[in-house]
């Protein structure tokens, strides 16, 4: 399964816990307190199933390997306290966040089970995006070649809400970027030669040029 599939798979996932969610909030009278108190159950079956499916990839990179790979699909309370917190903030409508929220519930435990599963078997990450992400996540993205004895705790973990970008372990052999993200490491360069060194500067640099 490639990384396009694998990320195929965790967004039906995510549009599931988005429409679960979503009819909840718009079927009762719902508030902060409420959410705080069904969100876990809401996304949790769909949250599990991202991290199963990313660990079955994780596997399925190297079966050469006897390495197992681990899941993690902690829903930690604080958390959804603090999403469902966000949730109402506006200034969009809670529908609308709720969705936002659900889908990136969903995608950090593939993204959490495939970066802990790294860290434990000592192989280095890269960081994949889709070729219409935001300009924050393309700073962040992994734009050249990266080898499996690279590092494992230098890709950026902040991800934009709405998009949904995926670490990728260098189990075998050497990560070779998608032709897009090659594409992007010339102006990531220019950026960084006009003085932009942390993400969210190059991220402005990219948006104003």
């Amino acid at each position: 399964m490639s990384v396009g599939e694998l990320r195929s798979s965790v967004r039906q996932l995510a549009r599931g816990a988005e429409d679960e969610a979503v009819n909840w909030l718009l079927t009762f009278d719902t508030t902060v307190e409420d959410l705080k108190s069904e969100l876990y159950q809401m996304v949790l079956a769909y949250a599990s199933s991202a991290a199963v499916l990313a660990a079955d990839w994780y596997n399925g990179l190297n079966t050469q390997s006897s390495y197992s790979a681990d899941l993690d699909d902690d829903l930690a309370g604080p958390k959804l306290f603090s999403v469902a917190e966000w949730v109402f903030m506006g200034p969009q409508s809670p529908e609308s966040r709720l969705r936002v929220a659900a889908n990136r519930l969903v995608f950090d435990a593939a993204r959490r089970t495939i970066q802990a599963n790294a860290l434990t078997e000592g192989v280095a990450l890269a960081r994949e995006e889709e070729p219409r992400c935001c300009t924050k996540c393309i700073a962040r993205a992994t734009t050249i070649e990266k080898h499996r004895e690279g590092r494992s705790d230098d890709v950026e973990q902040e991800f934009h809400p709405s998009c949904e970008g995926l670490f990728v372990p260098v189990r075998t052999g050497v990560y070779e970027p998608p032709e897009y993200a090659r594409g992007w490491h010339s102006r990531l360069e220019s950026a960084r030669r006009a003085g932009n060194t942390n993400p969210d500067d190059i991220a402005l640099w990219l948006q104003a040029h």
